[in-house]
């Protein structure tokens, strides 16, 4: 794929083996989800096939193995082109192959252990999300709310809440699931704890003091998963929580919440 052109796929020949995947060259503002809406791959193959590792942002250039992929065309239906290569066994197109107009595949949830992605690059996905109610939540802590999701007038962009709380306090989900991923990878979240609820819902509980909970554990609504604290360099004790649906779309927490 060296010199290949950006947002450009490779597809294997007919006599290449069994595993090998198309391969895609990434554009700016490519997501995982874009791309996987784009070829029909589902995000946890992708994440798993390419070792990604939070906050899965890609760059303008990286490479990406897509095992099956065809692509999706888009609503408008327009007309296709290919780009054309030099001979050999692999053809390099732009758009689909011919004869493959299968509906997308609904991107699947992150691959259990893994984090979902926590950047700003996620906003910017143009996936979209089947218009299912989100679910009434509870409060993962009761405090006041130091930080409100959205932009700040900084230009900062929150992806959640940061609810004020005392050293210790007890942290509990929000929802009952499946506790996803527990670390400190992401950059300003120590102590990071995930937990995936039906309906592809994931919910993050970050800055904490301890995890009291491990990857593939169930955990039941109201049931206390962490103590609260001040890990990942925030400047008080406090929690971080956020609401996502589909792997990168965020939701303003305070929308899936009852009042205080």
């Amino acid at each position: 794929m060296f010199g290949a052109r950006e947002g450009t796929i490779e597809y294997p020949g007919s006599g290449s083996g069994r595993d090998v995947a198309a391969v895609y060259v990434v554009k700016e503002k490519d997501t995982v989800e874009s791309v996987s809406q784009r070829y029909g791959v589902p995000v946890q193959t992708i994440v798993d096939r390419n070792r990604l590792i939070p906050p899965y942002t890609l760059r303008p250039g990286q490479s990406l193995q897509l095992p099956n992929a065809r692509f999706v065309p888009d609503a408008t239906g327009g007309p296709t082109t290919a780009t054309a290569t030099a001979p050999g066994p692999v053809k390099r197109e732009s758009l689909p192959p011919p004869g493959q107009s299968e509906p997308p595949r609904s991107a699947a949830p992150p691959a259990a252990g893994q984090p979902t992605p926590l950047s700003p690059a996620a906003a910017e996905s143009s996936v979209t999300v089947p218009a299912t109610p989100p679910p009434r939540m509870a409060w993962p802590l009761k405090g006041k709310v130091l930080a409100p999701y959205g932009t700040a007038s900084g230009g900062q962009k929150n992806d959640g809440i940061d609810i004020q709380a005392e050293p210790g306090a007890p942290v509990k989900a929000a929802e009952g699931g499946t506790v996803v991923y527990v670390g400190s990878e992401v950059a300003h979240l120590g102590n990071l704890v995930l937990v995936q609820h039906p309906g592809g819902y994931i919910t993050a509980y970050g800055n904490n003091e301890a995890v009291l909970v491990k990857k593939g554990e169930e955990v039941k609504k109201g049931e206390t998963i962490a103590k609260a604290g001040s890990s990942g360099g925030v400047t008080s004790p406090r929690l971080h929580f956020e609401v996502r649906r589909g792997g990168s779309r965020t939701i303003d927490p305070m929308t899936v919440l009852p009042a205080q």
